[in-house]
């Protein structure tokens, strides 16, 4: 039965190559997004990686561009298990699959501006919810999330698509605890992890619950939801349309996950969705109200 055989190889500090032995029914493409390389699985799943720039790809190689946060001497070898466990699917037809590559996670951690939460970045999509918990809810029936709360610093945790946000408590810093951290939660999401038995009301990200919106708040959520939400994702954290106040031209927003409690979001946030909101739609916002969620 053939095998598939795969080669890499650092070709320059920002350049990695990763040659195979059977051939991809695909042309000669380049990709510097996600949303580009969305009808290519292979390519697409390099993007959740957080420190590729740009992926190039053949019938038989794949040509990866890095940011600068990260050596390919430390990545190469997580990330040519990633495409070996993709392409024995894509060739599964020619050979018996490997049954360990099948759930190879690769998990890197991101300092956020807030500094009290490291942002934990899988190359696999994690849920398409938004999931906000805090260790006082008695009410979690999740092992996975219960197992992250034995951790005594962990006071707060915030999943959204391919990434974890983890809140320490007081009195704690990252500095002695993030590897260790990172390892459980590798070995948690490769061997037990199923988001379907978090039991818990997700939060309405699309703001579905909010009836009678009247045209001004929709113009606001809009403008949140296209312009806000992505910048804010990128730091761990997630801002949510709550109310607003026609008279008093107020507009109240709750923040979550990294920008939660941050001591510098609340200030920054505020005026940067205040100074927005002010210029598309004139006369109608004069002040945003931030709610640590």
């Amino acid at each position: 039965m053939d095998k598939l055989l795969i080669k890499s190889r650092i070709v320059s500090d920002d350049l990695a190559s990763f040659q195979w032995n059977f051939d991809l029914n695909t042309e000669n493409k380049k990709f510097n997004t996600v949303e580009e390389a969305n009808d290519l699985p292979l390519a697409k799943e390099m993007f959740y990686l957080p420190f590729i720039k740009s992926v190039s790809i053949s019938k038989n190689e794949m040509l990866l561009e890095r940011f600068e946060i990260v050596s390919w001497e430390d990545v190469l070898d997580e990330v040519e298990k990633i495409i070996e466990r993709k392409l024995q699917f894509i060739f599964s037809d020619k050979f018996q699959m490997n049954e360990k590559t099948q759930n190879i996670i690769t998990l890197y951690a991101e300092s956020t501006p807030n500094p009290k939460v490291m942002k934990f970045v899988s190359n696999k999509l994690l849920t398409k919810k938004i999931y906000e918990f805090k260790r006082d809810n008695s009410n979690i029936k999740s092992k996975f999330v219960n197992s992250i709360f034995s951790f005594e610093f962990v006071e707060q945790i915030f999943l959204n698509n391919n990434y974890i946000s983890i809140t320490l408590s007081d009195n704690f810093n990252w500095e002695s605890h993030v590897s260790d951290f990172r390892d459980f939660l590798k070995e948690k999401l490769e061997k037990e992890f199923d988001f379907n038995i978090i039991e818990k009301k997700e939060v309405d990200n699309n703001n579905s619950s909010i009836q009678s919106l009247d045209k001004v708040s929709e113009q606001i959520i809009k403008i949140i939801d296209e312009y806000i939400k992505p910048s804010v994702a990128m730091d761990g954290g997630n801002i949510l349309f709550k109310k607003y106040h026609p008279k008093e031209k107020l507009v109240e927003v709750v923040l979550q996950g990294a920008c939660s409690g941050c001591p510098s979001s609340t200030i920054t946030l505020k005026n940067g969705i205040e100074n927005m909101l002010k210029e598309m739609i004139p006369g109608k916002v004069e002040t945003v109200s931030a709610i640590n969620g």
